[in-house]
């Protein structure tokens, strides 16, 4: 893995020339040209991990809590698209009983929890949701432009349907991001050896969803400088994410205390990203392959002799607040027009 005593993370300038998307990624979809590069490439990842026919690879991750830290390794596996894709992700806690199990496969998402203390499990049905006439409502791709027009599933209800397509949904659905770097990861033990290029876009949280996460309510025009000023210490701040050039894979996420500054002004050039010498919260991908067979079964998921318990209901009541929180937010945001005289 990749660390911040091991890896320095260099500017395109510095590294491997301001590069672009290869033939492999996929063209902006419509309506999503407003965004900035940031926002636009997060968008053409999901994107093009949706139309994979399989994704499967290995994941180390690591989590610093207070001055203790964790990190783990596992697996994950992703088939399929739109209602009928299914993910596996498989985690264990190096040193410790701790185990997480993730599973859908399509119909259902089951979330299981092996703690010191005890093992939970939970389900959220995924149909259910699907058929849920307010979250299918006739029309609503228009109160998030750029958002319903490129994912074969509606992006609220992807952000439930568990693995990679849930993290990305999930963060540009909280974070703005400011315009991509084309970098690189090198070691400052041995400079001539770099890692494949990247693209790396940060994220800081938009105002208003961290005023739900801190069940306040969002004053329209708040400043970033106050919406980070409202986070408790231990809630990052920032995420960081490094894409393939090539394949637009999300090999690495990264959660940290605020450690990228916006630009100074408009058409001033925006800090050079670096990797976290701190992180929160690390997620690196390996041995990364698309489109390979995945053996029969590996989807599927018996919970076995334990009351499990259905989270469905209380999802759906989150997914209707956000709904209409964000039709309120729209209604806010479209100018008066002055009648015609």
């Amino acid at each position: 893995m990749w660390t911040s005593g091991a890896a320095i993370a260099q500017n395109a300038s510095q590294a491997a020339g301001q590069a672009q998307p290869t033939s492999n990624s996929q063209a902006a979809p419509a309506g999503v040209t407003s965004l900035s590069s940031g926002d636009r490439l997060l968008v053409q990842a999901l994107n093009q991990l949706e139309r994979r026919r399989s994704v499967t690879a290995r994941l180390n991750y690591e989590v610093r809590l207070l001055n203790e830290r964790l990190s783990g390794r596992g697996g994950y596996w992703q088939q399929g698209s739109g209602e009928e894709l299914c993910v596996r992700l498989d985690l264990q806690m190096i040193g410790q009983d701790s185990t997480l199990r993730q599973v859908s496969d399509g119909r259902a998402l089951w979330i299981d929890r092996q703690l010191p203390m005890g093992r939970t499990v939970t389900q959220i049905n995924l149909r259910e949701l699907r058929a849920d006439p307010v979250l299918a409502a006739d029309g609503f791709d228009q109160i998030a432009p750029g958002q319903a027009s490129w994912s074969a599933t509606q992006p609220d209800l992807l952000a439930c349907c568990g693995g990679l397509p849930r993290l990305l949904a999930s963060l540009s659905e909280n974070f703005s991001f400011m315009p991509r770097q084309a970098m690189r990861l090198v070691s400052p033990g041995s400079p001539s050896q770099a890692s494949p290029p990247y693209f790396a876009v940060v994220g800081h949280w938009k105002p208003e969803r961290l005023a739900v996460l801190k069940g306040q309510q969002s004053n329209v025009g708040d400043h970033d400088s106050q919406a980070q000023n409202l986070q408790p210490h231990r809630l990052p701040q920032e995420v960081l994410l490094l894409f393939g050039q090539a394949d637009l894979f999300p090999y690495r996420v990264e959660y940290r205390q605020r450690e990228t500054p916006a630009a100074a002004g408009p058409n001033l050039p925006g800090p050079n990203y670096q990797l976290s010498p701190n992180p929160m919260v690390v997620l690196e991908f390996s041995d990364v392959a698309f489109d390979v067979p995945i053996a029969v079964g590996q989807f599927d998921y018996e919970p076995g002799n334990i009351d499990w318990v259905d989270q469905t209901a209380a999802v759906l009541e989150r997914l209707h607040r956000e709904r209409q929180a964000k039709i309120a937010t729209r209604r806010l945001e479209v100018p008066a027009v002055a009648p015609a005289r």
